[in-house]
C-alpha cells in the first residue's frame, strides 16, 4: 500500500475521534493543533481528555509525532473550545457529515467496523495500529508555526520515523517558524514589484539566505 504525501487544511473541518482513551488523547490534541473541529464518542473519557487545557494544546509532546512550544504562540487560542465530548457507546451516524474519522479504541472488531463503514461512505479514516483499515496514516512531524516537516514509513516502522524527526528537529527551528512567516508577510508585495517568476525567485533567496545569515527576522 502507497500513501500519497499530501498537507490538508483542516481548518474548522469536522473530525470524529472514536476512543476516549490515552490514545484518543493524543489524536485530539494533533487535531487541535491543526484547526480542526474535534467531536469525541467514548463511553469512558480519560483524565488527561477530561482534563485537556489550553497548555496541553500547546506543549504537550504527542509521544514524538509533534513539537511545539507554548512561548511560540503556535497554537490557537481558542483550541480548547474546538472540542465536544459525547458519552456514550459509539454509532454508525455518529461518522455521518465528518471530514475524518479516527478509530482509537481498543476494540480492533470496532475499529475494523468504523473502518469499513466510513471507506464505504468516501469518508477519510484512520483505524490506530491497523494498517489494513486505514485510508490515511499519521506522519510523526515537526511543527513551528505553519513551518511543518513530515516523515512516514507507510507504517513500516515508526521507529525510523522518529530516528528522522530527531535529526530534522536540529534543522526546524524556532526561528525558520518566525522566517516562514515573515515571508508569507511580503509574498505578494514583491510578486507585485517584481514582473518576472525569475525575479521574484532572487528576490526571495537574497532576502531568505540574509536572514538566515544575519540570525534576525527583517523588519517589514
Amino acid at each position: 500500500m502507497a500513501y500519497f504525501p499530501m498537507f490538508v487544511d483542516m481548518t474548522e473541518r469536522e473530525c470524529l475521534i472514536v476512543g476516549g482513551g490515552n490514545v484518543a488523547y493524543r489524536k485530539v490534541i494533533v487535531m487541535l493543533d491543526f484547526g480542526a473541529k474535534v467531536t469525541v464518542v467514548a463511553e469512558d473519557i480519560c483524565d488527561e481528555l477530561g482534563k485537556l487545557t489550553i497548555d496541553d494544546i500547546a506543549s504537550e509532546d504527542k509521544t514524538g509525532s509533534y513539537t511545539a512550544n507554548k512561548e511560540n504562540n503556535q497554537t490557537d487560542p481558542d483550541a480548547a473550545d474546538r472540542i465536544t465530548f459525547i458519552k456514550r457507546r459509539f454509532e454508525r451516524k455518529d461518522c455521518d457529515g465528518m471530514e475524518m474519522v479516527i478509530a482509537a479504541t481498543d476494540d480492533n472488531a470496532l475499529n475494523h467496523e468504523i473502518a469499513e463503514y466510513c471507506k464505504t461512505n468516501g469518508i477519510m479514516v484512520n483505524a490506530v495500529d491497523q494498517k489494513a483499515d486505514c485510508s490515511f496514516i499519521f506522519p510523526s512531524y515537526i511543527k513551528e508555526k505553519n513551518l511543518v516537516a513530515a516523515f512516514s514509513s507507510g507504517g513500516n516502522s515508526p521507529a525510523l520515523t522518529q530516528y528522522l524527526k530527531g535529526k530534522e528537529q536540529e534543522i526546524l527551528t524556532p526561528f525558520l517558524g518566525e522566517l516562514n512567516e515573515y515571508m508569507g508577510q511580503i509574498r505578494e508585495k514583491v510578486i507585485a514589484q517584481y514582473d518576472t517568476e525569475a525575479e521574484r525567485k532572487r528576490v526571495f533567496k537574497e532576502i531568505l539566505c540574509a536572514a538566515i545569515d544575519n540570525g534576525r527576522i527583517p523588519e517589514i
